[in-house]
């Protein structure tokens, strides 16, 4: 086969729920520190970068972690759960995987064989949480207990196989630090944040101090955000993106002055619910608001048995705090100032939503696919609400802890590509039900190659473009692939229009944009070239677009920012501009990934926006280019 595709499930998230994305430049976000760690004996550290802290604290002990032994003919009187734990890079099965499952207070445990496959045999019919899945030289998953997105329904009768699950593997990379004049800095310290979104009870090490050439090596997860700060200076701080994962090595600049240092601020108070008193065992998750309703996680903690928590540390500013509880609707506080005491977050009764996930030809039932849930706020605006995987042999789901109101549903699955969008009120009292047809999946095989030399190159990652901070990781929603040796890559799962980001290690990015496939059908191969980078120039990326970056509106993309220096500065685009049309269509039929990607295009072509500034309307005509940044 041609590259490894991981078979990722696809790219929902540019076009129904992504927050803020970049026409012509992809934006950087940072991320304040990291939550409070709890670690849980949950398995086995990855290696001495991505090593458990201590001490662990109690948790219910899993039954005998061993490989089951299968037997002809008894398969369908077990509700069982089969499949294979692989690497997220190269597709081969991780041997000694460790997969723990709960439900309630009660554990139980499987080890995966040699290659990497597993049976699960459920002790007791019902809902069991994949709660941990750990092995050496991997990064973990392990969010916080009772509080996995994953769920097993366990079924006498009602096997479910073939289930893939991807652990990252723990590769070291190497963080650089520099001053704002270029030179390393020594004795910064280096923290990883956001890490505990999944390694809550096994923790990684997150915190580091640079040596005297101003570099530390690590382990982090995808989307992780790594922060360097010394006194004296700003704090600098880099996203472990596909170019880091690519080049295996970070760059942190520090900024000019010296604000106060992170660590000092907490958040403290008590989750009740209406009517009924205080919440054990609410998770409470603290996210600095990037507008538009993105958010980067700060910190995360469970309540205990009187419901009150305490969030830190935490630097200085405020935070977005949100508090959630198996069938509880959201509790959500805005503008909550680090330091703060006696913060109360009241559950309302949940809302809920069902629905079944059949093949859009035989409707035949899909045993494993991922539910996103999206507020509904416009035309065009959706706020990640719930990003849920369900495996059972009925197909259907419900989910009982949703805010009431508009909703946005999408569902996808390995080996099929996304449904089309489907839109649900939720009401406060009853349900509301979004049932999804799920077409067969696209496929997209190319090569990457040295837009100099012209020779491939191996390694390239290829990835669709979007993310999804709440999905989890070990059953990823966005397509990836890895190239070969020849630098071939296949993606499969895709959505009918897509946009590909491709990184490779001495090279800058490339955003591929306006790319399709027809449900089952093949698209290419496909040739992207990759500029090489000159000695000393740090990796960017390079977009055909108009150079501005957008988020969602009513019924438009509020321009949040214009490069300087790109087409769209040069026709006098400001921020805070809404685009409203594009060549001619209105930005509310298209949605948002849809005008994205009208907006992109063709070097050298050009396209229609109307906008609108203030009361005023008006249309420019502005050339596409190819923009690094």
């Amino acid at each position: 086969m041609a590259g490894r595709s991981s078979r990722r499930r696809t790219g929902i998230a540019a076009a129904v729920l992504a927050a803020v994305v970049l026409l012509g430049l992809l934006v950087l976000r940072g991320r304040t520190p990291a939550p409070e760690r709890r670690p849980v004996p949950a398995g086995r550290a990855p290696d001495a970068a991505a090593a458990p802290a201590a001490p662990p604290r109690p948790l219910p002990a899993p039954a005998p972690i061993a490989p089951v032994p299968r037997r002809a003919g008894d398969d369908l009187a077990r509700a069982s759960l089969d499949g294979r734990v692989v690497s997220s890079d190269t597709g081969e099965g991780v041997g000694g995987a460790e997969l723990t499952f709960s439900r309630g207070s009660t554990a139980a445990g499987v080890r995966a064989g040699r290659d990497g496959a597993f049976a699960f045999e459920a002790p007791t019919e019902g809902r069991w949480l994949l709660a941990a899945v750990t092995a050496p030289g991997y990064l973990p998953f392990a969010p916080e207990w009772d509080q996995s997105p994953i769920a097993f329904e366990a079924r006498a009768g009602s096997p479910i196989r073939g289930v893939e699950i991807q652990l990252t593997p723990a590769t070291a990379l190497v963080a650089t630090v520099l001053d704002p004049k270029g030179r390393p800095a020594p004795d910064a310290e280096v923290r990883v944040l956001g890490a505990a979104r999944e390694a809550a009870l096994v923790p990684i090490e997150d915190r580091f101090t640079t040596d005297a050439a101003g570099q530390v090596r690590l382990a982090a997860p995808r989307g992780a955000v790594v922060e360097a700060r010394k006194p004296g200076f700003g704090p600098g701080r880099a996203i472990v993106d596909l170019v880091a994962r690519a080049e295996r090595r970070l760059t942190l600049r520090l900024g000019e002055g010296g604000g106060a240092d992170a660590g000092a601020a907490r958040i403290s108070g008590r989750v009740v619910a209406r009517g009924i008193g205080p919440v054990p065992g609410a998770l409470v998750v603290a996210e600095a608001d990037l507008g538009f309703g993105a958010g980067i996680l700060a910190g995360q903690v469970v309540t205990g048995a009187d419901g009150a928590f305490d969030l830190g540390p935490l630097d200085p500013g405020k935070f977005r705090l949100t508090a959630r509880a198996e069938g509880r609707g959201r509790a959500v506080q805005r503008e909550v100032a680090a330091g703060a005491r006696g913060v109360t977050l009241e559950l309302p009764a949940g809302a809920r939503l069902r629905g079944c996930v059949r093949e859009s030809g035989s409707g035949a039932p899909v045993t494993g696919f991922t539910v996103l849930v999206a507020e509904r706020r416009g035309a065009i605006s959706r706020r990640p609400a719930s990003a849920r995987t369900f495996f059972t042999a009925t197909g259907c789901w419900s989910l009982d802890d949703l805010t009431p109101g508009p909703a946005a549903v999408v569902v996808v699955a390995p080996g099929y590509g996304a449904s089309a969008e489907v839109q649900a009120d939720v009401p406060e009292s009853g349900e509301a039900v979004a049932d999804a047809a799920l077409p067969p999946a696209g496929r997209l095989s190319g090569v990457v190659i040295d837009a100099v030399t012209h020779a491939p190159l191996p390694g390239a990652r290829v990835s669709l473009e979007g993310t999804l901070p709440d999905a989890a990781s070990i059953l990823p929603v966005l397509g990836e692939s890895v190239a070969d040796d020849q630098g071939r890559f296949v993606v499969v799962g895709l959505s009918q229009r897509f946009s590909l980001a491709v990184a490779a290690d001495g090279h800058h990015v490339r955003l591929v944009s306006g790319l399709q496939t027809p449900p089952g059908g093949t698209t290419g191969p496909i040739q992207v070239a990759l500029t090489p980078t000159l000695p000393g120039e740090e990796p960017r990326r390079e977009i055909t677009g108009v150079g501005v970056s957008v988020g969602p509106g009513d019924d438009g993309l509020v321009v949040a920012a214009v490069l300087t220096g790109g087409s769209a500065a040069d026709a006098g685009l400001a921020r805070g501009d809404a685009i409203v049309a594009v060549d001619g269509v209105d930005v509310s039929s298209l949605g948002f990934g849809g005008a994205i990607d009208a907006i992109r295009g063709a070097e050298g072509t050009t396209v229609v926006l109307r906008i609108r500034r203030g009361a005023a309307t008006f249309e420019v005509q502005i050339d596409r280019r190819l923009v690094r940044g």
